[in-house]
């Protein structure tokens, strides 16, 4: 009976503990499974940002939250989307000036380094790439031709009908700008098929406006007319502005060459405006230049040389492209005013500017106005000898224009084979995606077989959560002001900036009250910093307990507070202010300090015409002086 009952016992014991490892089990494959379906949903949510940027976006205020959110997502065992992280960095790189440029090639230039090998990969490929994009924004034109093709040999190796698209894109649009119009066309035709047949309609409408543009260059404006309107239509019901501007541009170059000169100068001055307004100089006179060269073709010289004047310093030497036709421009002007000296000089320097970029219709013109220079100074020989050069220079052109006219009829016939190529190309790349979703499958099969062989995974998971935890806290603690609990200057800047575009938006108002303790240097001599900082605890909350949930509370000085409204007017704004004033007055400052008294200077702003939030701040900062110089415990609106 004895050893019956020590058996019963231990079958009793190994069946209890049968039953809490499974119980133990069980809560981790829950807890396992949780942590993977989290993971999934950072992964997918990365890949969804991962895609719009390589669609495309060219708003700075849309793309930049979507990059801080991206580190967020990525996960550090994540190599495959941290590459595809990696690339967009690259193309999303400041670029507005030649120092700008440099510091994105010499980006490209680490990260080439970085991930050399293996060869060829999508990594290395788009990076050559992106390098090569900017190098002829620079006017690097031979290495950046050399990056281009090996990028697009390396494309062509791994099947990437995407990479092979942007590369043959980018390289037909500088073949295009070079006037090699056969090769931009067979460029831009692979890549405006293989765009449609992936799906990129932002990049196939992009590419089909160099196509339009190549067909200006190539002297049929009228065809290219017709496609670029049909495209800033587009852009423009996509509210791509950026994206229209720059076709609007094409289209008075289109309108030019059809002698339409004032239509031309109507949608340069457009451009111009709105590169002003956008607060890009280079562009605003690279526009410039494009209007006075068409007030010269109208003989109206003097509205021309008003116009270079005023933008002749905001175009570098080193920006060749804008700076050749400037100084083109300069030069035919100086012609007109009989000074021969002064436009050879100028001519010399566009030479080289437009030498620089190959540009050989640059060169042609310059050739020519340089032997009307010299004839118009007696100078017969020299006149002579330029004339010659022109017409060396405009008969490769015209050899060259029939052998472009002659490419481009082959190529339009010829578009059934490059279509079959492509077809042949993106059933290849179908199979690899179809391989590579595969490996990828077993690849996640091995990582839940490790998550559910290892319990520690449960005690990371801990951390990582009490981390996340931790990062909310400091963000929120970096943009809360420490003394009162409300918004810091920071945060309530970034909150205007947000209200100011939205009441631009939706047309809705917006209002301002800037305001500050009055003769608080007075209370901290007498009572105290102590007493001080009591005095600010409470004038905030008095405040914050006045305003709507909509409303945004921030100290952003010693004593200076400032008060967000939206969808509020000047009146509403006013008795809000003047009902804030009478509150701190009427409030029993004895519970603060024995005998004080405390009130407060108000100003008012409201919006009108302004596009920035700091035009508006410092409206409501001149209220408030004068607030203050009316006596103090008033409400002054600007």
């Amino acid at each position: 009976m004895l050893h019956l009952s020590i058996l019963n016992k231990v079958l009793i014991l190994v069946y209890l503990s049968t039953i809490i490892a499974l119980c133990a089990q069980a809560s981790a494959d829950q807890f396992e499974q949780t942590h993977f379906e989290s993971r999934n949903d950072k992964q997918q949510r990365a890949d969804v940002i991962l895609l719009a940027l390589e669609n495309g976006i060219t708003d700075q205020e849309e793309y930049q939250p979507l990059f801080n959110e991206l580190e967020t997502l990525l996960q550090p065992d994540d190599i495959q989307r941290k590459k595809r992280y990696v690339r967009n960095v690259c193309w999303y790189q400041p670029s507005n000036t030649t120092q700008e440029v440099d510091q994105a090639i010499a980006y490209a230039d680490t990260q080439i380094l970085v991930y050399a090998k293996p060869y060829p990969s999508t990594i290395l490929t788009d990076l050559h790439l992106c390098r090569g994009w900017y190098k002829q924004l620079n006017s690097y034109t031979q290495s950046a031709h050399k990056d281009l093709n090996f990028a697009i040999n390396s494309a062509y190796q791994i099947e990437n009908p995407r990479l092979i698209a942007d590369g043959r894109s980018i390289r037909g649009s500088m073949y295009s700008y070079q006037g090699n119009y056969s090769a931009a066309l067979e460029d831009l035709i692979t890549a405006q098929q293989l765009y449609e047949s992936i799906n990129m309609p932002y990049w196939a409408t992009y590419n089909l406006g160099e196509l339009a543009a190549t067909y200006r260059r190539f002297g049929d404006a009228t065809t290219a007319l017709k496609y670029q309107k049909q495209l800033e239509q587009r852009y423009i019901d996509d509210d791509k502005i950026f994206d229209a501007n720059e076709l609007s541009i094409q289209i008075g170059y289109s309108l030019s060459t059809l002698k339409r000169y004032d239509e031309a100068i109507k949608r340069f001055k457009k451009s111009r405006q709105f590169a002003i307004d956008n607060e890009d100089p280079i562009l605003a006179a690279d526009m410039a230049i494009s209007i006075a060269s068409e007030y010269i073709k109208q003989g109206k010289f003097s509205q021309a040389k008003l116009l270079i004047e005023q933008e002749k310093d905001n175009i570098p030497s080193d920006f060749s492209a804008p700076y050749s036709y400037l100084t083109y421009t300069q030069a035919q002007l100086a012609h007109h005013e009989n000074q021969p000296t002064k436009a050879l000089k100028l001519l010399n320097r566009s030479l080289e500017a437009f030498v620089k970029n190959n540009n050989q219709r640059g060169i042609s013109d310059v050739e020519m106005l340089t032997s009307q220079v010299h004839a118009s100074n007696e100078q017969w020989h020299q006149a002579y000898i330029a004339l010659q050069q022109y017409l060396v220079t405009h008969k490769k052109l015209d050899q060259k224009l029939l052998d472009e006219r002659n490419a481009e009829m082959q190529a339009r016939f010829d578009t059934s084979k490059i279509k079959r190529e492509n077809q042949l190309l993106l059933k290849a790349a179908e199979a690899k995606e179809q391989r590579l979703m595969m490996m990828e499958r077993n690849d996640v099969l091995q990582i839940i077989v490790i998550i559910l062989s290892s319990i520690i995974l449960v005690f990371l998971s801990i951390f990582a959560y009490k981390s996340l935890i931790k990062q909310r806290t400091f963000r929120q603690l970096a943009l809360t002001d420490e003394l009162t609990g409300l918004s810091n200057r920071r945060d309530t800047y970034s909150h205007g900036h947000r209200f100011l575009k939205q009441a631009i938006s939706q047309n809705k108002p917006l209002s301002i009250i800037s305001f500050d303790a009055d003769h608080f240097k007075a209370v901290n001599d007498a009572l105290g910093h102590d007493t001080g900082d009591k005095v600010l605890m409470k004038l905030a909350e008095l405040t914050a307990t006045m305003m709507r949930d909509s409303d945004i509370v921030g100290r952003v000085g010693g004593e200076e507070f400032l008060i967000l409204l939206p969808n509020i007017n000047k009146n509403t704004a006013v008795e809000i202010a003047k009902r804030l004033i009478l509150t701190i007055e009427k409030y029993d400052w004895n519970q603060v300090a024995p005998g004080l008294s405390q009130t407060v200077s108000a100003g008012v702003s409201t919006l009108e015409n302004e596009t920035t939030l700091t035009p508006l701040l410092l409206k409501a900062d001149k209220a408030l002086y004068s607030a203050k110089a009316s006596g103090r415990n008033c409400v002054v609106a600007e």
